[in-house]
């Protein structure tokens, strides 16, 4: 098997050049914005990349507080890979519906289901019409890996096989145990409110700085900081206690070893040499649980791993496209 990434597509040095004078308007000529409906028949944003000759198609589900722009570079790999490629923005992010739409920087949601249901609504109205019989891939990072786990868990046979990057098996709740934060967002849920940002959250801050980010490539870092700046629907930036409340529940289904045995599709999980999103070790446990999970660690990156250096970042890649085409 010969890899069609021996080299970055789009490097650190003059990446901001690069990707505005080549990838963006290389992407552009390709993209089509579907709006479909999703979960309650709300509106749902998708990327759509079709490319000839396509291997399989791709498709990118982001993490928290991000969007299918932020994915831009990847989707670029991918298709250098020779995929299709379908970046959807999770509902509440994006281009998407948006429960509370004057509160540009917090999430949202009134179930996690939500966001599985628009998954499928989005493979079953949008992605297969569009590809056929192409081979589908999954990707998957952060909250969007708990999305997609939930998803493989009940609709076997979509895809035929799925990377996970950091994925949120269990959210990191820091010194508050996950009982506890359940117990205290429910309380607040119940109070009214539920849709509020919760009270150690922060809105966007314009002046946050590549330093205290999940990125360990200050070029990534800056380009989409410098978007999220000059457009709102890129803002967000904290969680509702209803978010909470719901991504504490879901870490017990992902984990759920009946559930897990369901998923018989080979899983790549790809997991960071330093991450302080979500917990690592639940990592460990959830591919254990899978009947074919494998885990590769990457040095140098943090929760973000497709945001690293440059020499983190190919081996990621070339990592990824080997499991596909193997």
């Amino acid at each position: 098997m010969s890899l069609k990434i021996t080299e970055l597509p789009v490097s650190e040095a003059n990446y901001e050049e690069t990707m505005k004078n080549t990838v963006e308007p290389y992407l552009a000529s390709l993209r089509k914005d579907v709006y479909f409906s999703g979960s309650d028949e709300k509106k749902i944003h998708c990327e759509q990349y079709l490319v000839p000759d396509a291997e399989g198609t791709v498709v990118i589900v982001h993490g928290f507080t991000e969007s299918a722009e932020k994915f831009r570079e990847m989707s670029y790999c991918f298709i250098k890979m020779g995929f299709n490629v379908f970046a959807v923005d999770n509902r509440g992010h994006g281009l998407s519906y948006r429960k509370r739409p004057e509160k540009t920087d917090v999430v949202t949601v009134d179930r996690f289901e939500e966001y599985v249901d628009d998954l499928d609504r989005l493979m079953e109205t949008v992605v297969k019409p569009a590809v056929g019989d192409s081979p589908l891939y999954l990707y998957a990072h952060s909250m969007g890996g708990a999305v997609s786990v939930q998803y493989l868990q009940t609709h076997p046979g979509v895809f035929k096989k799925a990377v996970l990057s950091a994925p949120m098996i269990q959210a990191n709740s820091g010194p508050v145990s996950p009982g506890l934060t359940l117990a205290m967002t429910r309380f607040f849920c119940l109070i009214g409110k539920r849709d509020d940002m919760v009270f150690i959250h922060h809105g966007f801050d314009p002046d946050r700085t590549w330093e205290d980010s999940h990125d360990t490539s200050k070029a990534r870092f800056d380009y989409y900081h410098k978007k999220r700046i000059e457009n709102d629907c890129y803002k967000t930036a904290s969680a509702s206690y209803s978010w909470v409340k719901e991504a504490m529940k879901v870490a017990k289904k992902n984990l759920d070893p009946e559930r897990c045995a369901r998923i018989t599709i080979p899983v790549l999980l790809c997991q960071p040499e330093q991450d302080s999103s979500v917990i690592s070790e639940k990592e460990d446990e959830f591919i254990s649980l899978i009947p074919d999970g494998r885990l590769v660690r990457f040095k140098n990156c943090k929760h973000e791993i497709y945001a690293s250096v440059d020499e983190t970042l190919l081996e990621y890649l070339q990592t990824i496209e080997a499991f596909y085409k193997e």
